[in-house]
């Protein structure tokens, strides 16, 4: 008879390890929360992400980050891609414009991934987690991507993210009027996270607004987002000088990635 054991073990650890990654510094205690597994088992599953290099104390606390090494596990990651390498400037570029850091954000499956961040680098006191899988539903870079996928592949987004058990991919709030939020999305071109969301993250601290990079064919192929303090002031007036250079910035990446493509360079 087969011992489904290892298979329970490899995913608790994936769970310990995403949670981590996510929301990250966090105690045992947290973890233990988050992941609504006994402690002795958290504890088990840190010691063993640990000794594989993925997971690591922080010097001085009882904390667990996670490690570059956590980026080895996105299938066909490339921290010098050609996306990253034309989007980079651009969106560094942003910031001395808008004064508010960004992050830069592809799809993979059930959730979104941070390919880069400036927000750490540029001031805002919140770091940014290179390498952290955003909920689809809950941030403004998955609502976008979302908008832009087919009806089928919208479909299969949200079943592996269901599947995945994070409390924002199945949330009754979330999904309620999903088709007509997507499609108002759609047509605006941008999204905010959800404040329930950013609540429990960042406490309150900030906002924030993602528009999809499309290329030109129409395929969304990252999206980007602006953080904001939400102490910085009115949110329209803000948004009414962010949105235009966002948007802008996005075309940009598009417009580049598209002559990139063209001139066969990639």
């Amino acid at each position: 008879m087969t011992s489904f054991a290892p298979v329970r073990a490899v995913q608790r650890g994936l769970a310990v390890l995403r949670v981590i990654s996510e929301s990250g510094p966090l105690s045992i205690r947290e973890i233990v929360e988050r992941c609504g597994m006994a402690q002795p088992t958290v504890v088990r599953m840190l010691e063993t992400l640990i000794h594989e290099g993925f997971v690591y104390r922080q010097n001085g606390t009882a904390v667990y980050k996670v490690t570059g090494r956590t980026m080895t596990l996105s299938a066909g990651f490339d921290s010098k891609s050609r996306l990253l390498e034309v989007a980079m400037p651009i969106i560094d570029r942003l910031h001395v414009q808008i004064g508010w850091p960004s992050n830069l954000a592809m799809f993979d499956r059930d959730a979104m991934v941070i390919i880069y961040s400036n927000r750490a680098a540029l001031g805002l006191s919140i770091p940014g987690r290179l390498g952290a899988r955003l909920p689809l539903l809950a941030t403004g870079v998955g609502l976008v991507t979302l908008a832009s996928l087919s009806e089928g592949d919208r479909e299969d987004a949200l079943r592996h993210a269901a599947k995945a058990g994070d409390r924002w991919s199945n949330e009754a709030r979330l999904l309620a009027g999903l088709p007509e939020k997507l499609g108002k999305i759609s047509l605006d071109g941008h999204a905010f996270a959800d404040e329930g969301y950013l609540d429990t993250i960042y406490q309150s601290l900030i906002w924030a607004v993602a528009v999809p990079i499309v290329t030109g064919d129409g395929q969304a192929v990252a999206a980007i987002s602006s953080l904001v303090l939400r102490n910085a002031g009115a949110r329209q007036k803000l948004l009414a000088s962010i949105l235009p250079k966002l948007r802008a910035a996005a075309s940009d990446i598009g417009r580049a990635i598209d002559e990139d493509r063209a001139s066969g360079s990639q």
